[in-house]
């Protein structure tokens, strides 16, 4: 196991700037608040566990077939601090479902809360079919997470193949992650889509180890993002969530007009396309596009 939680607690206060860089967005990029669907919010309760589900809700524009993100959060960090994120893709047409796995502050237990992960999102996703019809796809499911939330969504990947569950990713997205399993990054199977992100001021989690599941993953599609901070607004280990904390992170931002929904959005539409890795918002020219002239994050890929 590899992991790295120091300083968690560590009372963080973010900097007030000024100013923000200017954002233009046209309604091509997945990132833009241009919307065809309503968000419905669902509570589900599986196993007695609480799992929260943005449904996409529209009277002109089909519901059916799908893609679906299942998003992890991060260390004592609750729905609240994500659900701007979860609101746009249900906006943009993606059904969010956001499964509390662990058990408390001190929980450790890595390969049962990623198979919570798995089979409270499992649930959720047929009860939505029980209560909305056949409107998801299965085989256009995203596994998603911000630091802690980012280690067990790539140990739920690896036991999805491993234990043969009822759902698998076909795509993975982390942000930030705190730790990992070699084991269970190794079983994820090579056709699966990989995408880490770690940003140039995070403080928490090290650098190594995104480098490291990077390396290890056996994925044929294989990307590290490495995120870059705006003169004034510094991307910290917080910066993907959408509502402020004791911790940090906060408010929506272009952080995440440029970062997490540009590539969350482009990950599920690339599934849902049937595309193989060429959404340009996550795996073309437009991924490291950060909305200024120069500035741009880096990328390294293995195709």
């Amino acid at each position: 196991m590899k992991t790295f939680f120091v300083a968690f607690f560590n009372f963080f206060i973010p900097s007030l700037f000024a100013e923000l860089p200017p954002v233009i967005l046209n309604e091509e990029n997945p990132g833009s608040k241009f919307y065809q669907f309503e968000s419905k919010y669902e509570l589900i309760k599986c196993d007695g566990r609480d799992v929260d589900v943005f449904i996409p809700v529209s009277k002109s524009n089909s519901t059916a077939n799908l893609p679906v993100v299942i998003y992890g959060h991060g260390q004592a960090l609750s729905i609240d601090h994500y659900k701007l994120t979860m609101e746009h893709l249900a906006k943009k047409g993606i059904v969010a479902i956001f499964p509390t796995y662990d058990k408390g502050f001190f929980d450790r237990d890595w390969t049962r809360m990623g198979r919570d992960y798995v089979n409270l999102s499992d649930c959720a996703l047929n009860k939505i079919k029980q209560n909305f019809g056949n409107i998801i796809n299965k085989d256009h499911i995203l596994f998603s997470g911000h630091s802690k939330g980012a280690y067990v969504a790539s140990v739920a990947a690896g036991i999805a193949f491993s234990e043969t569950l009822k759902i698998k990713p076909k795509s993975i997205l982390l942000f930030e992650a705190a730790g990992f399993e070699a084991n269970f990054i190794k079983a994820i199977e090579p056709s699966v889509s990989l995408t880490v992100v770690y940003s140039d001021k995070d403080t928490i989690v090290s650098r190594a180890i995104s480098e490291d599941i990077y390396q290890l993953s056996k994925s044929l599609k294989k990307q590290f993002i490495f995120f870059k901070s705006y003169k004034e607004l510094e991307a910290n280990h917080f910066w993907p969530l959408t509502k402020g904390s004791i911790v940090g992170g906060g408010p929506e931002s272009v952080f995440h007009y440029y970062g997490s929904w540009k590539w969350l959005v482009a990950g599920a539409f690339d599934l849902k396309n049937g595309e193989n890795n060429t959404n340009p918002y996550l795996y073309g020219d437009y991924a490291t596009d950060k909305g200024i002239i120069g500035i741009k994050d880096e990328i390294k890929r293995n195709w």
